[in-house]
């Protein structure tokens, strides 16, 4: 995992945001009884060679709604991967693996007596059920998505194959949110800062246009959190502007926040005083130049100069040195 996966994963595991994101897939507002809360999405497991290793989720959450127990699981893209569906699958897999031992721990521990329905030698009943886990990939890059969408995807062309044989191949599904193209429209709906991160990177391909966006938007840009400018830095280049951020704890949200408005406001201050300070030096450049040559056409006009040494010393050809001494009036 690099930088942009990093501030990806700490910028989507709060709630106001992840219920904004559920609410635009689901294209209506949650129950009230939602519920989410982070879970721990390290799973560890053993690589081809026998050592221990681990896959991460991004986000794994315990959630419940509709009277129903799930797991949450959100998977954050910035390029295309190939080969996402077998990796879903697989962490998948493992987060389930983890359930059944964690059932399978408890009845060992209290000493369950299994009925004949149940599976003794797996240690699990009948009545034993897994928490499924729903998942959603968002894909935050610009270029559009190609990859395959499923896991039979990534296999070809499989329609030369006797037609009862394809059922017996195995499938897995991806759902994937072009985080970029959501509409300004589905935008506007958001409760949580999600809206104006999005609405930064919509508007990343011209600097004036989400300088327009940060300035339209004072309020919020006045007091960002800086979990959503690490996003923001990730995707568009602002290096000029984050180094002159500052930061303050708020105590209510738990989060740092800082003033981008005043940044730009700086930043711009900078060059105007940067460019009157260029402005006056070159006025002096050019007036030092004037006086150089006024002398040396003086010079020439008095005889104490040939013009071949005169042109030389200004820097000019002899007809262009010509048209300089008009130009003073000799």
């Amino acid at each position: 995992m690099g930088e942009p996966n990093n501030a990806l994963k700490t910028y989507m595991n709060r709630p106001n945001r992840i219920r904004d994101l559920m609410e635009y897939y689901l294209g209506e507002k949650l129950p009230e009884d939602w519920e989410c809360r982070e879970k721990d999405g390290f799973l560890p497991m053993r690589n081809t060679k026998g050592k221990l290793t681990y896959r991460e989720r991004d986000y794994l959450g315990e959630a419940s709604a509709w009277g129903i127990r799930f797991l949450l699981g959100i998977e954050n893209q910035q390029t295309v991967n190939l080969t996402y569906p077998w990796r879903l699958m697989e962490m998948d897999c493992l987060t389930y693996g983890r359930e059944i031992e964690a059932i399978q721990e408890k009845n060992r521990n209290s000493k369950v007596k299994y009925k004949q329905e149940d599976d003794f030698k797996y240690r699990y009943k009948k009545e034993d059920i897994l928490e499924p886990v729903v998942n959603l990939m968002l894909y935050w890059g610009k270029k559009k998505w190609k990859a395959p969408g499923t896991l039979q995807g990534m296999m070809g062309n499989l329609a030369s194959m006797p037609p009862r044989l394809r059922p017996l191949i195995g499938n897995y599904h991806t759902v994937m949110i072009p985080m970029r193209a959501i509409s300004e429209e589905d935008l506007a709906r958001m409760d949580s800062d999600l809206k104006y991160v999005l609405g930064i990177l919509k508007r990343t391909a011209s600097r004036k246009r989400y300088e327009s966006y940060i300035l339209e938007n004072r309020e919020y840009f006045s007091r960002i959190p800086k979990s959503a400018v690490d996003v923001i830095d990730v995707f568009t280049n602002i290096k000029d502007i984050r180094n002159r951020l500052h930061y303050v704890h708020n105590q209510e949200t738990g989060e740092e926040e800082t003033d981008v408005c005043k940044a730009l406001e700086d930043i711009k201050k900078h060059e105007m005083k940067k460019g009157v300070k260029k402005g006056v030096k070159k006025g002096v450049k050019q007036g030092e130049r004037l006086g150089t040559l006024k002398t040396l056409c003086a010079l020439v006009n008095d005889g104490l100069l040939k013009l071949d040494e005169a042109a030389r010393r200004a820097g000019l050809s002899e007809e262009a040195f010509g048209r300089e001494m008009k130009k003073a009036g000799y």
